[in-house]
């Protein structure tokens, strides 16, 4: 019997008995290896978790724009001037209202400031005059609506709200 076969049975033992080799294999292999399976699934299960409930989508901030030639000719046209609308409520229910439209003086019918509306349309393309309203935030709301339908009806298509501090 060869020696590396032999092993004792006890430290202070005389005795020896014969290992197979693969006893002998078993014996040497004490190193803990953890399962793989669970492992390999949980990542497996988290992968396929992220692929379903991510969205694709285009890039943002990405605006298609292009920059006039070098030494080419300014805007044909300056912008034009805006249309300013100021509601101011009166009366303690503010159940009443006041129109003032730029620098004329101010109105409290719907029909006057669709009147003047008309007018200015008149003067320009309805479609480029940009027309802004502005409401100081106690107004009612059916007399925001009443200018919006005056400037719909004078055919102007470039309508904007504007709040407190605003315009």
């Amino acid at each position: 019997m060869p020696i590396n076969e032999i092993m004792q049975i006890e430290e202070g033992s005389e005795e020896q008995h014969y290992v197979a080799p693969r006893q002998k294999r078993q014996m040497d292999k004490k190193s803990m290896q953890p399962p793989l399976t669970p492992i390999i699934d949980v990542t497996f299960e988290l992968l396929l978790y992220f692929l379903l409930t991510s969205t694709f989508r285009k890039d943002e901030g990405q605006i298609p724009a292009s920059l006039p030639a070098a030494g080419g000719a300014a805007s044909e046209a300056p912008p034009f001037r805006p249309i300013r609308i100021i509601i101011m409520p009166q009366g303690s229910l503010r159940d009443q209202v006041v129109y003032t439209v730029d620098n004329n003086p101010p109105t409290d019918k719907p029909e006057m400031l669709y009147a003047y509306l008309e007018s200015r349309a008149k003067t320009g393309d309805p479609a480029e005059i940009p027309v802004l309203i502005k409401s100081d935030g106690f107004a009612r709301w059916k007399f925001v609506v009443e200018a919006f339908n005056a400037a719909v009806r004078a055919q102007f298509k470039k309508i904007a709200f504007s709040g407190d501090g605003a315009g």
